[in-house]
């Protein structure tokens, strides 16, 4: 029988925050119970997904620029392009797409008319790897969501994008 990982975060952060930061006059518990189900959920979400794509040799950050090449018309982008699409870390998009050509899964072109920019091409390989791992990515995904209704998901997406612009709005 496989050993399951206790997470004591939830009985740990709800039962502490909460007693906690009600000394601080800004505190608004729904509100951080809300923040704190978004970054657990997405933690908890995040981390099944991940699995899903190392049992494979690659990282999630990999895939995901696998994924960006793939989508691209010529299945080819500028390193820069895929640093601001990425949707993971793109702290080191260089050693990034270093791993994935020792792989033979990218190639790095130099673009002849300016030395200093780099386009990464999906090779044959890459694209067979994506392929290889989509149908189970997607259906993780399926899987996870199918305690929302068509609906629900439709609210639950709204609220996101909502939050989402707030963020920004106050990050400016």
């Amino acid at each position: 029988m496989p050993e399951h990982k206790i997470d004591r975060r939830e009985e740990y952060y709800w039962s502490q925050v909460k007693k906690h930061g009600a000394r601080y006059p800004a505190f608004d518990w729904p509100s951080v119970e809300a923040a704190l189900n978004l970054t657990y959920t997405f933690d908890v979400v995040n981390d099944h997904l991940s699995d899903a794509v190392t049992s494979f040799g690659i990282t999630r950050a990999g895939f995901n620029v696998l994924r960006i090449l793939s989508r691209s018309p010529s299945k080819a982008c500028k390193q820069n392009e895929i640093s601001q699409l990425m949707l993971v870390s793109r702290a080191n998009i260089t050693g990034l797409v270093d791993s994935l050509s020792r792989k033979g899964l990218v190639e790095r072109i130099s673009d002849p008319h300016d030395r200093r920019v780099n386009r990464i091409k999906l090779l044959p390989k890459g694209e067979k790897l994506l392929e290889d791992i989509l149908p189970g990515f997607y259906k993780i995904i399926h899987d996870l969501c199918k305690v929302l209704t068509a609906h629900e998901k439709k609210i639950f997406n709204e609220l996101l994008v909502r939050l989402r612009n707030r963020a920004r709005e106050i990050g400016k």
